[in-house]
């Protein structure tokens, strides 16, 4: 069981600084506090604080769900979304059940081992993704969509550009792919592999999603994109495009798509890692 009153405070409300400036301040020294009395009222122990988020705070528990993780949020609008978000999905199998949601925080299954796939010793196989995605977009579209894909790009463009990026033709591939796409799906839309862990028997599981309706490629790109090389982020594409059947042209326009992001914050993306990306980008396109 955690002790409450170790939490390093300052180093949480560093890293929630970034996303809600300094407002979030007399939030974390309340925290402690906070923590128990939601304890209290789910019958929870708290057993250690997980996560990397900039978002919220995360805590691995035990309780009458049996394992689960409390996730707290400054913003409550932010976190009830998500629940939202989450139960839109559940027909899928591809998320965790939400037990509780009371505003800022919520009470969420941890599934199998909770391990990030991108921590994972051995990657997903592009097969193994492709039957996630499969699932994923299985579920039916809802009659009101949360967004669509078109203005939750401009939202990440945007974000990029305040951030010193170079989108260069992103934009206008962008349009020209989403005038074009075969089907829309509801996507997960944020399912980089710090968004999807490893639940064992259950398969790949996503978590945080930012539902919005489109492409289904767009759900595909950051599996591609987080090789490790040039090589490797070629294999990825090609192997899961061929499993999901995506088309291998659409899928490669679109990591060119979202590609320039990756280099709109250099204290999350690794050196040879952006070393990869950029390699990439210099490759001619599969699509003239």
């Amino acid at each position: 069981m955690v002790d409450l009153s170790t939490l390093d405070l300052d180093w949480l409300a560093g890293r929630l600084r970034r996303r809600f400036g300094a407002r979030v301040d007399p939030w974390c020294a309340g925290l402690p506090a906070r923590v128990a009395d939601i304890a209290a009222r789910w019958d929870l122990t708290i057993e250690d604080r997980i996560g990397r988020g900039r978002s919220s705070v995360t805590f691995r528990c035990s309780g009458p769900q049996g394992a689960t993780v409390l996730k707290i949020c400054p913003d409550p609008s932010i976190l009830t979304e998500e629940v939202q978000m989450l139960r839109l999905l559940l027909p899928s199998g591809r998320v965790p059940v939400v037990y509780e949601h009371d505003g800022e925080a919520a009470l969420i299954d941890l599934v199998g081992s909770g391990v990030l796939a991108e921590d994972l010793p051995t990657p997903p196989s592009g097969t193994e993704y492709a039957e996630f995605l499969r699932d994923l977009h299985s579920v039916d579209l809802p009659a009101r969509a949360p967004r669509r894909l078109y203005g939750w790009t401009e939202v990440l463009f945007e974000s990029a550009k305040r951030r010193g990026a170079d989108l260069g033709a992103s934009p206008e591939l962008r349009d020209e792919l989403i005038s074009t796409q075969p089907r829309e799906v509801l996507l997960h839309g944020d399912l980089h592999l710090g968004n999807v862990i490893d639940g064992e028997e259950r398969g790949l599981i996503a978590v945080d999603p930012i539902c919005c309706v489109g492409d289904p490629c767009f759900d595909a790109i950051d599996f591609a994109l987080e090789g490790t090389t040039c090589e490797e982020i070629v294999r990825r594409r090609d192997e899961l495009a061929k499993a999901y059947d995506l088309g291998v042209e659409r899928l490669d326009a679109w990591c060119r798509v979202t590609a320039p992001i990756a280099f709109a914050d250099a204290s999350h993306v690794k050196p040879a890692h952006a070393a990869a990306i950029r390699a990439y980008l210099d490759t001619p396109p599969l699509r003239g």
